[in-house]
């Protein structure tokens, strides 16, 4: 059993020492943390650099679907989780959701609730992802069988928004999932994302109305 971590980065270099840090010091110890650069500008790379993790070093701006399969093709585990660069972990995260994969063979994927912090870690929050349209908008901290993210094409790389919705959506007409009522995801809240999730939010709207049928 070994679990293969995504982190995928467009300049946090702020934030992304504490993401790895986070996905290094866990409790299982099986785990390789890939860390893709979508060709950031800022110092992420010099951050990367310091940590003993798998660069992969993007020479252009690709997006995130196209950064995150990057990640999955290097990926030697047998479990795949995504971790955005500006967010962090639980230390038991990564053991009770590979636990559940490793014993439940009919479960495809796996997935916990969020706590939301501020800049200073402190909690404002938590975010409940116990409903389907909830946990759409949500793909990093959801934990794949590898093999079967292989068996659906990975992400869109087509996609520059809304590319987990659609992963999600292909994912789950063939593999069923588990949802873990216990927050052991970090959602950082900064003013840089607020932004960015209001826009997300519009454009993920707006794709799924183009694609219910």
């Amino acid at each position: 059993m070994s679990v293969s971590v995504i982190i995928t980065n467009y300049n946090n270099g702020m934030y992304l020492g504490r993401a790895i840090r986070s996905c290094l010091n866990q409790s299982l110890k099986d785990v390789e943390v890939i860390v893709v650069d979508d060709c950031s500008t800022d110092d992420s790379r010099a951050v990367i650099q310091t940590m003993p993790v798998v660069p992969v070093l993007l020479p252009k701006n690709v997006g995130v679907a196209a950064a995150s399969n990057e990640g999955i093709r290097k990926a030697t585990g047998e479990y795949i989780i995504r971790v955005d660069s500006d967010d962090y972990v639980n230390q038991n995260t990564f053991l009770f959701l590979s636990q559940i994969l490793e014993w439940n063979k009919d479960i495809g994927f796996v997935y916990t609730d969020h706590l939301k912090v501020n800049d200073k870690e402190h909690v404002i929050g938590r975010g409940n992802l116990n409903t389907l349209d909830l946990l759409y908008r949500h793909g990093a901290g959801i934990m794949f069988r590898k093999s079967y993210l292989e068996a659906i094409g990975l992400y869109d790389e087509k996609l520059r928004n809304a590319e987990d919705y659609d992963l999600l959506k292909r994912y789950i007409k063939n593999f069923n999932g588990y949802h873990l009522p216990l927050p052991l995801y970090r959602y950082r809240q900064h003013d840089t994302n607020m932004t960015n999730d209001e826009e997300e939010r519009k454009r993920w709207e707006s794709f799924v109305d183009e694609n219910r049928k």
